[in-house]
């Protein structure tokens, strides 16, 4: 019962991602013959949809602990997973919606059982989108007093700066570190 609430929260907040990126691009775009959104409510939707995923994620990533199959230790030679893994977050700002979610989300729950390393890793990458979500929604509420606009494009900037770090450290064997994460997944 409690993988079907959570699979309902993570639907809920991938739909409501699909209908603010609609409503965004209705905002942008404002053609002729397309109904008007409120700028208010894709703001809106876009902060239920991330507490609505994350409510999702966590609950099924705690739901089943996972022991990797291999028990080699990976911690000697890099593995391309692990790197994409970490850069995995980037594909919200390719357009996808809740993209910083549910790409390392997905890619640590086809991985997690091929090794140590890249379940760790996967947390780690896994805890720290989840914290980012945090920022974004409290930044997404502090739009409609203005100072939002500016901590979002701070937000967006440390956050491409941490996964591109963290990747590259992934690169070259150094263990990847997360600054201002929330341990959700331990």
């Amino acid at each position: 019962m409690l993988k079907f609430v959570c699979i309902s929260f993570l639907a809920l907040g991938a739909g409501l991602g699909l209908l603010a990126s609609a409503g965004l691009a209705g905002v942008l775009l404002s053609l002729p013959g397309l109904p008007v959104v409120s700028f208010s409510a894709v703001i809106l939707a876009l902060t239920f949809a991330s507490l609505a995923a994350m409510t999702g994620i966590i609950g099924l990533a705690r739901s089943q602990p996972v022991t990797p199959e291999s028990s080699q230790d990976q911690t000697h030679a890099s593995d391309w997973r692990i790197v994409v893994l970490h850069l995995a977050g980037l594909s919200t700002y390719a357009g996808f919606p809740l993209g910083h979610l549910l790409g390392p989300w997905i890619l640590w729950l086809f991985w997690r059982r091929h090794g140590h390393a890249l379940d760790v890793n996967g947390r780690a990458a896994l805890n720290f989108a989840l914290t980012i979500s945090i920022f974004y929604v409290s930044a997404l509420i502090l739009v409609f007093f203005f100072v939002g606009f500016l901590l979002l494009g701070i937000l967006m900037a440390f956050h491409i700066i941490v996964l591109v770090r963290n990747g590259w450290r992934t690169s070259v064997n150094l263990p990847a570190h997360y600054p201002l994460t929330i341990n959700f997944l331990s």
